[in-house]
């Protein structure tokens, strides 16, 4: 049963190697402001993300079928995302509701908290 699961997992994570590879090849094709901005954007989300990361790789791949439409209708991409990225990222992390480190940094201390008052009850 081990092997089936092994197996199951390396097949998926090949998968999701190779989409994203394909993601990437299309951020490729957008003009260089846009590359720019989802880079920063990513190198963002994944300071948050908890374990591989996989979590993040849909809101990613969403975030890049935005910015192909604004490209694809000649927008600016601070017309889109606005003039404060980061800010655009940090409300991009709110309302992805994926596993972040946060999150679990939170709920870690949160257990400890409990058992450490328990223990001293």
């Amino acid at each position: 049963m081990k092997n089936k699961n092994v197996f199951n997992y390396l097949k998926q994570l090949h998968a999701d190697n190779a989409e994203y590879k394909e993601q990437m090849a299309e951020l490729k094709k957008l003009p260089h402001e846009y590359q720019v901005v989802y880079k920063e954007i990513q190198n963002f989300l994944w300071e948050f993300t908890s374990g591989d990361g996989m979590d993040m790789l849909q809101p990613m791949y969403g975030l890049l079928d935005f910015f192909k439409e604004g490209a694809g209708n000649q927008v600016p991409v601070l017309d889109l995302v606005g003039e404060d990225v980061g800010e655009f990222a940090e409300t991009m992390l709110h309302e992805i509701q994926a596993k972040t480190r946060i999150n679990e940094l939170k709920r870690k201390m949160n257990e400890r908290v409990k058992k450490e008052i328990n223990q001293n009850k």
